[in-house]
Order: structure tokens, then C-alpha cells, then sequence
């Protein structure tokens, strides 16, 4: 940067000045220091046969970017010694809840690497879904990036032109303790076409969402495609159908009971994200269903479909050529149907105010 400012003739005294410490930021990662200690101390035996059990390999727990929480007492104590006033770790959330000392835990980094919040896990599986994990008091996740992937940027740019999105979190640490690098997760069932925006413009040039295979993982991928069509800008969607991780639940599963060369081989089968979504519209069907059934599900995905931003318009006529062939009709007819029908009015519709005005004085003239 600095000699990029001096060819230009720009002023590079702001690049030498010190950026102000992050004090939050900096308690957060030492605290987690503290949590990567502890599970190596004899205190962590536990959560380590945990990981084992979870089929991490022995040689990847050292390196698998996890912790435990140490106790309250132990850790408000590290974190005074480590300069922070009792103030700062009160306000910091991590001694909040007296469920998290036992618990694994990882850290959430921003794009600059910098931990965010935190997730705290139980070791018991058999544990209720909504107390399994517990994240951070105070910290929102809202405006963070994917879990995982500021190691995903850490790879050199043409190792990190392709990103895989899962759901959940410990999915990311399996995967990558067997050299699956290019994992993020979502953390859950929900993504912003914000998050795409900003995949897009970190360089990532293919996503594909590889999500889990169960009713919420499905529907979070349908929304997912959506999010991303809606985004301004977007790396190119691929799409793992869910049905491909069977007989398993989830990629952590797979690769635990069948090993990274299954994790390839389901990736291999990954298809345009536009064409899975306008299939997904159409249910169960296929050219022998009724007539009238087959025309309202081509109507789900011509009306979806027209919605399309036109960056999108290859990957809306290949969607259109599979719908039609499964509805058992012709693509040129079912392109037509759909211009007469939807797309005219989708695309006025979705236009902006001032873009229509523009285009209405434009008429008038």
C-alpha cells in the first residue's frame, strides 16, 4: 500500500499511524487463548475424548482452532493479570453465564481475524437443541461474516476463489481437520444476500451451499438461493442437494463415517443453485402428472423466475429448459409462456421508482 501511495503521489502518513487498540477484540482473543490452554491442560481431558469421539484424528486436535472454557474464578483472575480491569471483563459477556465453564468452545473472527464472540458447546449429545450451544451475551453474530472464514482468507488467492457453506459449526473444524480448507459455515438457518455482497466482493467467485439434510436444511437453502438473487452482487450459487449427504444428516457425519473422498464425491454433484430452486418449486412433478398440477407448478417457477436480476439471465434460461423438460413441455414454449405471463410484469415490478419514472417520461416523450 505504502508503495502503491507513493507512485500515485498520495500522502502516506495515515498508513504509518497507529490504529487505536481494540480492547474488546484483544480480551475476546486472550480469553480464548485462555480456552485453547485449557484444553490441553488435564483439565481439557474430557472435551479431547469428546473430540475423539466426534472422529476428529488425534493429530488434529492440536489444530483444530477449539477450546474450553477455564473456570470463573481461574479466568477472571488470567484475564486482571493480562492487564483488563474487572469492569471490561464484566462488560466483555464472557463470565455472563455460569452454564459455559466445561463447555468446547470457538471463536468467531471478523474479516480481520479479529474474534467477535464466541459459541460455547456442551459435551453431552443427548442435551435439548436450544441449550446445546450458547454464544456470547451482548455479541451479535448479524453482521459477521461466515464462522470460519477469515482462515479461509488466510489461503492464498487462487486457493480461495471457491467457498463451501454449511450450517453447522462444528461441521467447519471436521472438515478441515481432514484438509477441507475452504469451509464456512452459517452458524444456523439463516444468510443476508448481504453476505453474499460481501463474499462477492472479498473475491470469491463460486459458493456452494452444502446444507444439512433435513426439513430446516432444505428450506434454508431454497432461502439461501433467494438471498443470493437478491443480492446486488454475488459469487456464482451452487447447490448440494441435501438428499446427497444420505445416509447422514449433516457433512460432519459423512466425513466422520465415510471419509473426505465421500465429501468429494458429494460436492462433485453440486448443479446450478437457480435451476435446484425453480426444480424445488415444482414439487413432485413430472410429465405424467395431471395437466392442471403441472401448469400451477410451472406457474411457482415462472413467476420466481421472472424475478431474476439480469446478471442472472443464463443461469434463468438453463432454470427454464430443466422446468420445462421436467413439466414435459417444450423450453420454447415454456420461455414464451413465461415472458407473456410473469416476467413483464416481475421485471416492472421489481424495478426501482426512479427507474421506472426515467422510463415512463421516456414513453411519454
Amino acid at each position: 500500500m505504502r508503495e502503491i501511495a507513493e507512485r500515485a503521489g498520495v500522502e502516506t502518513s495515515p498508513i504509518e499511524r497507529p490504529r487505536p487498540r481494540d480492547r474488546r477484540a484483544d480480551l475476546l482473543h486472550d480469553f480464548f487463548t485462555l480456552c485453547h490452554t485449557e484444553l490441553h491442560s488435564d483439565a481439557g481431558a474430557q472435551a479431547r475424548a469428546y473430540l475423539q469421539r466426534r472422529g476428529l484424528p488425534a493429530g488434529a486436535i492440536d489444530h483444530a482452532g477449539l477450546g474450553v472454557v477455564p473456570g470463573e474464578l481461574s479466568t477472571k483472575k488470567a484475564l486482571q493479570a493480562a492487564g483488563y480491569t474487572g469492569l471490561e471483563v464484566a462488560q466483555s459477556g464472557v463470565l455472563a453465564d455460569a452454564r459455559w465453564p466445561g463447555r468446547l468452545c470457538g471463536a468467531w473472527h471478523d474479516e480481520a481475524a479479529r474474534v467477535r464472540t464466541l459459541w460455547a458447546r456442551t459435551l453431552e449429545d443427548e442435551a435439548s437443541p436450544n441449550s446445546r450451544y450458547l454464544y456470547l451475551r451482548g455479541a451479535s453474530r448479524a453482521a459477521l461474516p461466515p464462522y470460519g472464514l477469515s482462515y479461509v482468507l488466510n489461503q492464498p488467492p487462487p486457493a480461495r476463489r471457491e467457498l463451501v457453506l454449511v450450517e453447522g459449526l462444528f461441521d467447519v473444524h471436521q472438515l478441515r481437520s481432514r484438509g477441507a480448507d475452504n469451509v464456512a459455515a452459517l452458524g444456523g438457518t439463516g444468510v443476508r444476500a448481504q453476505t453474499f455482497e460481501r463474499l462477492a466482493r472479498l473475491g470469491f467467485e463460486r459458493v456452494t451451499l452444502c446444507l444439512d439434510r433435513d426439513g430446516p436444511g432444505r428450506a434454508a437453502t431454497a432461502r439461501a438461493v433467494e438471498q443470493a438473487a437478491r443480492a446486488a452482487q454475488s459469487p456464482a450459487i451452487l447447490v448440494v442437494d441435501p438428499e446427497a449427504l444420505t445416509p447422514e444428516k449433516d457433512p460432519d457425519a459423512l466425513v466422520r463415517e465415510h471419509g473426505l473422498d465421500s465429501w468429494l464425491d458429494v460436492l462433485s454433484a453440486k448443479e446450478c443453485g437457480v435451476t435446484w430452486r425453480a426444480c424445488e418449486l415444482l414439487g413432485e412433478i413430472n410429465p405424467d402428472t395431471d395437466r392442471a398440477i403441472r401448469r400451477e407448478a410451472l406457474r411457482r417457477a415462472g413467476v420466481w423466475l421472472g424475478t431474476l436480476a439480469p446478471r442472472l439471465a443464463i443461469e434463468q434460461e438453463d432454470a427454464v429448459r430443466a422446468v420445462a423438460e421436467r413439466c414435459g413441455y417444450s423450453p420454447p414454449a415454456v420461455e414464451r409462456a413465461f415472458q407473456a405471463r410473469f416476467w413483464r410484469q416481475a421485471t416492472r415490478a421489481d424495478r426501482t421508482p426512479e427507474t421506472r419514472a426515467v422510463s415512463d417520461l421516456t414513453r411519454a416523450l
